[in-house]
């Protein structure tokens, strides 16, 4: 397992000083390239393989969010390799030792020539180290749809959102899907099922569909493509501590 600590600050933070999702998900996934550049698959030994490791998808389960100035500690560890997906496990834990967030993730590994999928060798498994897997109540990688939604925001992807894979980032996409939460929306679990890749310049459109305390949104291209389907599962409001 892989950790490191840090003192949530104000930039990750919002309104109601408790640090923002997308910030917790930048802890995650800065965990797994830190786990990565420490040990022997770092990015370069992707890269010059032609290799990458593509998020298919997210469960983030969130008892509380840390707060301005809080010590945490943010953990990582790989647990389970089948074909061409990669399991792993994410973990953030505040400052009395008590674990606020919990995550499961699911990497596909791609040919980044071919451009398809492809099983990691055995001297990249050999590279990680696995541990167990972490204790909670796992989703199926797949979301099933609500009914028709209804168009809600519209969004054009720019330079910023862009990361060294030349595509827009995985939180970036959570980004655009809480811009369609309804006002002092408290999360508790968050999934997302990535399925195509946004592109500088491309345009997105958010259809949001609700039922009780889901509030689930796809984010298609202008041609009704989905990148991206994002599922919030949203507490009462009084519930202040998430």
């Amino acid at each position: 397992m892989y950790t490191y600590e840090i003192n949530a600050g104000y930039s990750a933070m919002d309104a109601s000083l408790r640090m923002t999702v997308p910030a917790i998900l930048d802890c995650f996934q800065d965990a797994a390239i830190f786990e990565a550049e420490n040990g022997r698959i770092t990015v370069e030994y992707l890269y010059d393989r032609h290799i990458v490791w593509v998020l298919s998808s997210w469960q983030i389960v969130i008892d509380r969010r840390p707060k301005l100035n809080e010590r945490i500690r943010v953990s990582t560890s790989p647990y389970d390799f089948r074909g061409f997906l990669g399991y792993r496990n994410f973990s953030l834990t505040g400052g009395k030792g008590d674990v606020l967030v919990r995550a499961a993730s699911i990497w596909t590994l791609v040919d980044t020539e071919k451009g398809c999928p492809v099983r990691p060798s055995q001297e990249m498994q050999d590279g990680y180290v696995l541990a167990p897997r972490l204790e909670m109540e796992y989703a199926p990688r797949k979301i099933a749809l609500l009914d028709d939604g209804e168009e809600q925001a519209h969004f054009k992807i720019r330079k910023y959102q862009i990361d060294s894979n030349q595509h827009m980032n995985n939180v970036e996409y959570i980004r655009l899907a809480m811009e369609t939460l309804p006002e002092n929306a408290r999360i508790r679990q968050l999934r997302a099922e990535y399925k195509k890749a946004a592109h500088c310049g491309d345009e997105v459109t958010a259809v949001v569909a609700r039922a009780e305390d889901r509030h689930q949104v796809v984010l298609r291209d202008l041609a009704g493509g989905v990148y991206a389907v994002v599922e919030f599962t949203v507490a009462d409001p009084a519930f202040k501590d998430l």
